[in-house]
């Protein structure tokens, strides 16, 4: 995650290192947080690999009076974004986590992959909603063995499934007016051609 999130900062801009620290927590808080520290160790691993290296400071769009190193991405940084941004299979647990990054840069991919990504997570979306309401029925059909102590875990699991079934409908909504604005935007560029 911290990989995608940091290479996309660096697609837009080269920044200072204290920047990309604060950036990515803005993004990722406010639970998680990365330290300067870790960030620092992350960004030389990434050096080493040739995905960023030095930045100059006179391209960083946000004015500094701090003396802090500039980092930039490079030719295979981008390659290894565009490799990111395509996985749809990795990390399955946390894509909604990885899908809300991800969207903040789906302007750097072409247009058919940006179809395919939207796509593929409307239909992560959808998948989340059926399994989660097959689950709900099927405690509310099939209850486990009725004993007094159980009514009131089975209550809280379905209110619980839910809450989390709503949560991935809101999702899906939001997915939808993403790929709405998409397709709104392809259209107003065919008619201007």
């Amino acid at each position: 995650m911290y990989e995608l999130l940091v290479l996309g900062l660096l697609m837009r801009w080269p920044l200072y290192a204290y920047l990309i620290a604060s950036m990515t927590n803005h993004i990722i808080g406010p639970w998680e947080k990365i330290s300067r520290g870790s960030l620092s160790a992350l960004l030389k691993k990434w050096e080493q690999a040739g995905l960023v290296g030095p930045g100059d400071p006179e391209r960083v769009p946000f004015p500094s009076t701090r003396a802090s190193r500039v980092y930039a991405i490079t030719s295979s940084g981008q390659e290894r974004f565009s490799q990111l941004m395509l996985d749809t299979t990795s990390n399955l647990g946390t894509y909604q986590r990885i899908f809300h990054i991800k969207a903040l840069h789906l302007e750097f991919l072409p247009p058919g992959d940006q179809v395919y990504l939207l796509d593929h997570y409307l239909y992560y979306c959808r998948t989340g909603i059926q399994y989660l309401r097959g689950r709900s029925h099927e405690l509310a059909i099939a209850p486990v063995e009725t004993r007094p102590d159980s009514e009131g875990f089975l209550a809280t699991a379905l209110d619980l499934i839910e809450v989390n079934a709503k949560e991935w409908e809101l999702e899906l909504a939001w997915a939808q007016s993403l790929q709405d604005r998409l397709s709104a935007a392809a259209a107003s560029a065919g008619s201007s051609s």
